[in-house]
């Protein structure tokens, strides 16, 4: 009796049709990444969909359109008509619940984005965890250019992000989704979003890309970043003040820096770590901790690695840190941006200008690799 149950069963499941309320994807216009820019003449948004051309994706199509994504351009003086206009030149339903990006021209980010915020918040069909970039380049050159081993551009982007921030934020990823920007203007301390250079032509084809030089050709990512305050683009900061930025707010565990002792040049690479403050709010003066355990991943002496020169790199390697991150909050009073928040802690807006802040930096090198002591050019150990 068990058995015959559920061999009916079986044939119940086999005789189902499915989830009829699932959309076919031959229905679906899946985007994967959004560009936003504005006319300068009429002020009227333009808004670039990059659609996946599946067929185009699959290793074993042969022949047929090759192009990865079609980019759409639409053009309206308000954000809530674009659903409807798309209507008008995609014969598919707009599908958003797999983009991966949105890019936005530098001119609609130092216009500030409430808006655009405020759309997205309200409308359930668009993303609030997307990554955000800026683009200084045409955005039309940015949203037509093809990337190499990525076939999707958006993807392209996101994977950048995924393998950088892989191991050095504490969070898992860097904090620059859409949702990232909204938290943020809460807060006194910007959130920075990394911008995109173009350089090159766009690509009408991808034929023969094997040939192409990267480097000449595709878009470059995070050399630097736009600076936010409040949903609005202020200013840039270039990768090295990026990175002493997060190092200092954001739980960024893991960077290489390279320090100079006794002439030569030693490549260290940072792990877990840890920053702390203590505020002496009687003085006005801020303390900050740094501790840092270090990887040595190239070492120029030719000498061998005693205890004493460890030390040496730890010394050097603590100078360093403890500059950079000091030039950077110079930086910051200069442009008048609180790159240290400051303000979120208590501080006025004009006390934190006056804030006397002290970096104290120490680390420890923990790893040396498989080979202790260099080889000398002699082919002896130094």
């Amino acid at each position: 009796m068990r058995k015959l149950w559920l061999l009916s069963l079986l044939v119940a499941l086999l005789l189902c049709p499915g989830c009829w309320d699932k959309k076919e994807i031959n229905e679906l216009a899946i985007v994967t990444s959004i560009g936003i820019d504005r006319e300068p003449s009429t002020g009227m948004y333009i808004a670039y969909y990059q659609v996946i051309n599946p067929p185009a994706l699959s290793s074993r199509q042969g022949g047929g359109s090759k192009a990865s994504v079609y980019t759409y351009r639409f053009k309206e003086y308000s954000l809530g008509r674009f659903i409807q206009k798309s209507s008008t030149m995609m014969p598919r339903l707009l599908f958003t619940s797999h983009l991966h990006c949105y890019i936005l021209s530098e001119e609609v980010a130092r216009q500030g984005i409430i808006d655009i915020l405020n759309y997205l918040e309200t409308t359930p069909e668009w993303r609030m965890n997307a990554y955000l970039f800026v683009t200084d380049s045409p955005l039309q050159a940015v949203m037509n250019s093809f990337t190499t081993l990525e076939k999707v551009p958006g993807r392209h982007a996101t994977s950048l992000v995924r393998v950088l921030s892989r191991g050095s934020f504490a969070g898992g990823v860097e904090p620059i989704r859409v949702k990232d920007i909204v938290t943020g203007m809460e807060f006194r301390l910007p959130t920075l979003i990394p911008m995109i250079h173009y350089r090159g032509k766009p690509a009408e084809t991808t034929e023969r890309m094997e040939q192409i030089d990267v480097s000449k050709q595709a878009p470059s990512f995070f050399e630097d970043s736009a600076v936010f305050f409040k949903g609005r683009m202020e200013g840039r900061l270039d990768s090295q003040n990026k990175y002493y930025y997060h190092i200092l707010n954001t739980k960024y565990r893991k960077f290489t820096e390279t320090v100079k002792v006794d002439g030569s040049y030693v490549d260290v690479e940072t792990n877990n770590v840890q920053v702390k403050r203590k505020w002496d709010r009687s003085a006005n003066h801020l303390n900050i901790l740094i501790h840092a355990d270090l990887r040595i991943l190239n070492n120029q002496q030719n000498t061998k690695l005693t205890l004493q020169n460890v030390h040496k790199i730890e010394k050097a390697f603590n100078r360093v840190v403890a500059d950079k991150a000091e030039k950077m909050v110079v930086l910051g009073r200069l442009k008048n941006w609180d790159l240290l928040g400051l303000q979120d802690e208590g501080a006025t807006s004009d006390s934190w200008r006056r804030t006397s802040v002290n970096f104290s930096v120490t680390s420890d090198v923990t790893t040396t690799g498989n080979k202790r002591d260099p080889y000398t050019k002699e082919g002896k150990e130094g």
